[in-house]
């Protein structure tokens, strides 16, 4: 098991084509299973926006990296079924205050834990009302709903917190299960390739990127900013129009906010992105 700090800024790694294709930028937690469902991840190609997949993909996580079976694991937030809808559940657990369900604030959450075989969490730490530390563990079995301001735990919890959790089963949660068989159908788009700028976003040890506990939709937000500064006050290299006909930029126009406003209206946004010079 993992707490999410220790998945956090991962390197993702490719078994296929030995190599990083990316890392972990946010754990993306499904509130009605209780698990992470997608990973959000932070790739050479961030310029073009966040890509993401499923945790069903993950082969294993050690302690320096996490490895993937090949690149098509990766797709773009719009390409992935139910991403967007979780994404905007906005579940993060660090900070979220713990209430029983008798009414009782006992505390709030200062870290989770992972399964590595199925992305259950399988517990949530603890720091009492009035505390400064963790005082333990809140098992899975005493948390009966994951909310976004609240963690409702069963009476007593905080009297039953444990400062180990058991050892992990290995079988798949009922919510992979069903992710599984309504994706296995289904092909991930891969992307096509371009050249990545020398300007990347900035990186940790070890290639991995800083860890955070943002909210997923701050997450996302970060990556349009990230976007927005790296084509504004560039060059267009060629004409660009919506398909009704609007032009997006003429060539030669320097990047304004309001050409990029343009072009995520009529959705040349991505052609503008690759299209652009210093």
């Amino acid at each position: 098991m993992k707490s999410s700090q220790e998945i956090l800024g991962l390197p993702i790694l490719s078994i296929e084509e030995g190599k990083q294709i990316g890392s972990v930028r946010y754990l993306v937690l499904n509130p009605q299973w209780g698990n992470v469902e997608f990973l959000l991840v932070e790739d050479e190609k961030w310029y073009l926006g966040p890509k993401i997949m499923r945790f069903e993909a993950v082969q294993g996580i050690g302690e320096t990296a996490l490895t993937i079976l090949n690149q098509s694991s990766l797709s773009t937030v719009a390409e992935c079924a139910g991403a967007m809808e979780t994404l905007e559940k906005n579940l993060c657990l660090p900070g979220t205050k713990v209430l029983s369900n008798k009414g009782r604030f006992i505390g709030s959450v200062s870290e989770y834990y992972v399964n590595e075989q199925n992305g259950e969490i399988t517990g949530c730490e603890l720091i009492p009302v009035g505390g400064e530390k963790p005082a333990g563990i809140i098992p899975r079995n005493l948390i009966l709903t994951y909310g976004s301001e609240f963690l409702v735990v069963e009476d007593g919890a905080g009297d039953k917190v444990v400062m180990e959790l058991p050892e992990e089963k290995e079988a798949k949660t009922a919510a992979q299960e069903d992710n599984s068989s309504s994706s296995s159908a289904r092909q991930t788009p891969k992307e096509t390739k371009t050249a990545a700028p020398d300007n990347k976003p900035a990186t940790g040890a070890a290639g991995q990127s800083p860890k955070t506990n943002e909210q997923p939709v701050e997450a996302l937000k970060h990556f349009e900013e990230q976007q927005k500064q790296y084509i504004l006050g560039k060059k267009v290299t060629m004409r660009i129009v919506g398909d009704n006909g609007e032009v997006v930029a003429e060539e030669g126009e320097t990047v304004t906010e309001e050409i990029i406003k343009r072009a995520r209206a009529t959705g040349k946004y991505i052609q503008l992105t690759l299209n652009t010079r210093d």
